[in-house]
């Protein structure tokens, strides 16, 4: 699992927008969208799993092995899931990811039991909802190897910060750069807020954010 600096955490958007600033990708969301937001920001590390059609040797057994494992501070991030006709996560998986300390799951595929999801408080997202499970139609091909997500390639113990706007994913190398000038353009937007609130027009209001966005996308 890759460390990263503790401290204070930007939103998703202002992460997602300096991450577009730079010509880069990181935003999953879309693709995916939210089961549930969770409460507050969260940043964690990919744990990853990917699935293939076809029954396998083993079907889903990994997984399930997976989620008896340590996962403290993890995020599940399961690509290939959209290969199964129906959800290949719900009430099941979520407590036993959350029995061993996942703070989330991201499901290229679809997902069922949301309402139980939502009481159990873990972070879900993923591209739909099904009723029936996967049907013995996948397998989990790799464990801890590389997965992608729309136009993002994540691999394992890759940061990933959710909050109730979205999940983004980051490159372990230059993550702490990227979160603290994520931060600074957060704090841009937040300067734009309060003086809009104390009566500035947008134009002027808007000068903090304009100035931020010309040094961070410049650095």
């Amino acid at each position: 699992m890759t460390d990263v600096a503790p401290g204070p955490l930007p939103a998703t958007a202002a992460l997602a927008d300096l991450l577009q600033l730079r010509g880069r990708a990181g935003w999953l969301t879309p693709p995916l969208r939210p089961f549930h937001r969770g409460s507050g920001a969260v940043l964690g590390s990919a744990r990853t799993v990917r699935l293939a059609a076809g029954a396998g040797t083993h079907g889903l057994k990994p997984l399930h092995a997976l989620l008896a494992e340590d996962l403290a501070g993890r995020v599940v991030v399961i690509g290939g899931a959209d290969a199964a006709p129906g959800a290949v996560w719900g009430e099941i998986l979520s407590t036993a990811a959350l029995a061993r300390g996942a703070v989330g799951a991201l499901i290229e595929g679809a997902v069922r039991d949301v309402p139980a999801v939502a009481r159990l408080g873990l972070r879900l997202w993923a591209r739909s909802e099904a009723t029936a499970g996967p049907g013995g139609a996948v397998h989990v091909a790799e464990i801890g190897g590389p997965v992608r997500i729309g136009d993002t390639a994540l691999v394992e113990g890759d940061p990933i910060l959710l909050d109730d706007g979205g999940a983004v994913a980051l490159p372990a190398a230059d993550a702490d750069v990227l979160l603290a000038d994520a931060l600074t353009y957060h704090r841009a937007e937040e300067e734009v807020l309060a003086a809009l609130t104390a009566g500035l027009r947008l134009p002027r209001a808007y000068t903090p954010k304009a100035e931020a966005i010309t040094r961070l996308r410049n650095r």
